[in-house]
């Protein structure tokens, strides 16, 4: 889901810059390029929970409970990859992958975190990846769902935090400064 926010980014800006120049509202700004990555996401999880399900016949403890949650972390991740575009631009892309690197070595997924050297335990708790994990484990296989609601809070912390900072980025995009109406000439 995260592959698929950055993809989806490469191919649709995460601020319309016509939207910026007519002066819009900087939420507005932010919801419209963040909408249409979140529906697309909304897609992936259909045809991943489709090919999950009917595809590879994985039985889950609460499967409308593992959708919902798979939801939520697609607009997590498409708010999240969204910022570090329109904050940071051609930059952005490469932060986008070096947090998802972060993530998939702390999030204790592959191995338990505890196996991991020091710093990736350190960073474990303060990334969405980690609680996804742990969340997804309860939801397919079954147990208390604490961990799942838990969650859900940090996802949606996530996901505000992240669509706030993007309405800052595009209210500074609308400020017009001397480079960026003569840029530097490249060649």
């Amino acid at each position: 889901l995260w592959v698929g926010a950055m993809v989806a980014y490469m191919l649709i800006q995460p601020l319309n810059r016509r939207a910026l120049a007519a002066g819009a509202s900087a939420w507005r700004i932010a919801l419209a390029g963040w909408l249409p990555v979140a529906a697309i996401g909304l897609l992936q999880v259909a045809a991943l929970m489709s090919v999950l399900h009917w595809g590879l016949g994985l039985q889950m403890a609460h499967a409308a409970g593992t959708i919902g949650f798979l939801a939520l972390v697609t607009c997590c991740f498409g708010a999240i990859v969204q910022w570090l575009n329109a904050r940071f631009g051609a930059a952005g892309r490469i932060l986008v992958l070096a947090v998802l690197m972060l993530q998939l070595t702390s999030a204790g997924g592959t191995y338990p975190v505890q196996t991991s050297p020091g710093f990736f335990g350190a960073i474990h708790p303060y990334l969405p990846m980690s609680y996804i994990v742990e969340g997804l484990r309860r939801l397919i296989t079954g147990g208390g769902l604490g961990p799942v609601w838990q969650g859900c809070a940090v996802l949606l912390a996530f996901t505000a935090g992240a669509l706030a900072l993007t309405a800052v980025a595009a209210r500074r995009k609308q400020v017009w400064t001397l480079d960026r109406l003569h840029p530097e000439l490249s060649l």
